[in-house]
């Protein structure tokens, strides 16, 4: 199970990700992040509570970082 919290501060978004990052809650993850990053300019994702990441996540994690580097920034 993966719960997803985000924060938006103008054009900073903070996603603070706890539980599984895997083959089953990385669509999840990557659906919500494509419908979200059209106006940001720096990207937080905070593993604080992140148990478990797969590559499946890892993969989420490289695709997002690939939509955000012409607009922005990836913490």
């Amino acid at each position: 199970m993966l719960n997803i919290s985000k924060n938006v501060d103008g054009k900073k978004l903070e996603y603070l990700l706890e539980g599984r990052l895997d083959n089953n809650t990385s669509p999840q993850l990557q659906e919500d992040l494509e419908k979200s990053l059209d106006s940001v300019e720096e990207l937080v994702l905070n593993f604080e509570k992140l148990d478990y990441i797969s590559s499946a996540g890892l993969r989420v994690l490289l695709v997002a970082q690939k939509m955000i580097k012409h607009q922005g920034t990836m913490k």
